[in-house]
């Protein structure tokens, strides 16, 4: 009678074991990585501005503006720096190739030095508007001044997008739409450890227009937001 105590206590405590392991490793495939995160959250993001611009296109992003843009970086969260007064996030930042217009790889880029986002916890976006643009942002670090950046214009006071300065920004609140912000006097840094974490190797920005190199599974769903949200542009 004890043996057979024994055995069923045994028994049990084995099956409990494998549950508690089975869940465990369920649980395991489940956990997204921090670029994962990040691509998701930042493809969510423009998808979610594309669905405003067909609910309210007199105050989106206009379709001209995008299809000029050169890069788009995409910031899906924008939260206060702990022990600071500043704000900070990371994002996606994805540029055409100049010849054929075809999006390059993404990387990840940092934006620091907000002096405010009324809008925390919503998300950014800054256009690079011309080749200038792209130069000095495919670098470690720039400074966003009101020299090179300016807020983008909304619905049709954006007809001409010459006056757009290099770079363009728009804030979408966690509740609310899309709307031009000021992002002069923030900071741009290159993320250089995510992107090495998205592909395996060290990455200098400007190897992504210059050498072949594919999206890595995790950013795929970013890249694949940013081409349906430029489709329609020559």
């Amino acid at each position: 009678m004890r043996n057979t105590a024994i055995l069923i206590i045994s028994a049990a405590l084995s099956t409990i074991y494998a549950g508690v392991i089975s869940h465990a490793q369920t649980e395991g495939f489940n956990v997204k990585t921090p670029v994962q995160t990040i691509s998701e959250n930042s493809s969510n993001l423009i998808n979610e501005i594309a669905a405003d611009a067909k609910r309210e296109p007199e105050t989106s992003i206009p379709q001209n503006v995008i299809c000029s843009a050169e890069c788009y970086l995409v910031i899906p969260s924008i939260q206060p720096v702990s022990g600071r007064d500043d704000f900070a996030g990371t994002g996606l930042l994805g540029c055409r190739h100049a010849d054929s217009g075809k999006l390059a790889p993404p990387i990840f880029f940092q934006i620091t030095n907000l002096d405010s986002f009324n809008e925390s916890g919503g998300g950014l976006v800054i256009l690079v508007m011309d080749r200038a643009g792209v130069k000095s942002v495919l670098g470690d670090q720039l400074q966003l001044t009101s020299g090179n950046t300016g807020s983008g214009k909304a619905g049709s006071e954006a007809d001409d997008v010459k006056n757009l300065k290099s770079f363009a920004a728009y804030a979408r609140p966690g509740d609310g739409t899309v709307q031009p912000f000021d992002a002069s006097g923030s900071t741009l840094v290159y993320d250089s450890g995510d992107t090495f974490d998205a592909y395996q190797q060290n990455i200098d920005p400007v190897d992504i227009m210059l050498l072949s190199i594919d999206v890595p599974p995790a950013l795929r769903g970013f890249n694949n937001a940013l081409e349906e949200w430029r489709k329609g542009c020559k």
